[in-house]
């Protein structure tokens, strides 16, 4: 079922493509140095990489026309991201997924859960030299859809502690869309870990 999303009055929609308009992921840059160096050595993978960026640039476009899209559409981009991601850290960027069936139809905003993950490379699993693993779970608990992203971060860092603008758009995104009945909480309180978890009303 799709969540029931607050109607919008005019300036509240203004804001909410300004706040999408903010999400462009800046891994763009990270992506085509990844492909310069393979175009000589690997071009099969590379071809490939140019298709995945390709998708990854078509549906960030695309969320300036939608605000919901299914998990499974989600995490298809996600996916793509991933593997462009991949280019740069590659052993490095391990990813666990644990996803519901019944989550896989429920709609969620456009570009959340890249956000979340976006969010966890960049502050936790890149600053590591031996880097991590990323894992993605989903899952229906009591007319709730709940995300969590968890993964390993510098015990000493506190890149994560002001959440970052990604995060803060994505907070600001279910508060237009869903009221309070969506929340995203940021759990720093283990030295080394950090996890990410949505709760979205079906």
């Amino acid at each position: 079922a799709a969540p029931r999303a607050v109607f919008a009055q005019p300036l509240q929609a203004a804001e909410l493509r300004l706040l999408k308009s903010q999400l462009n992921p800046n891994f763009l840059f990270n992506a085509l140095n990844g492909l310069r160096a393979l175009i000589a050595d690997e071009p099969a993978r590379a071809r490939d990489a140019v298709t995945q960026l390709a998708r990854t640039l078509r549906y960030t476009l695309a969320s300036g026309e939608e605000d919901l899209v299914s998990l499974e559409r989600e995490l298809e981009m996600v996916d793509d991201y991933l593997e462009l991601e991949s280019l740069r850290l590659a052993d490095r960027l391990r990813v666990e997924r644990e996803i519901d069936s019944a989550a896989r139809s429920v709609r969620v905003p456009i570009m959340l859960l890249q956000t979340l993950v976006e969010n966890a490379i960049k502050h936790g699993i890149a600053p590591l030299k031996e880097g991590g693993t990323l894992r993605i779970t989903a899952r229906v608990v009591e007319k709730n859809l709940i995300l969590q992203v968890v993964n390993p971060r510098p015990e000493d860092s506190a890149s994560m502690t002001n959440e970052g603008v990604g995060l803060r758009n994505a907070s600001e995104r279910l508060r237009l869309l869903f009221g309070a009945r969506a929340s995203l909480h940021l759990d720093l309180s283990q030295a080394s870990q950090a996890t990410a978890e949505v709760r979205l009303p079906l």
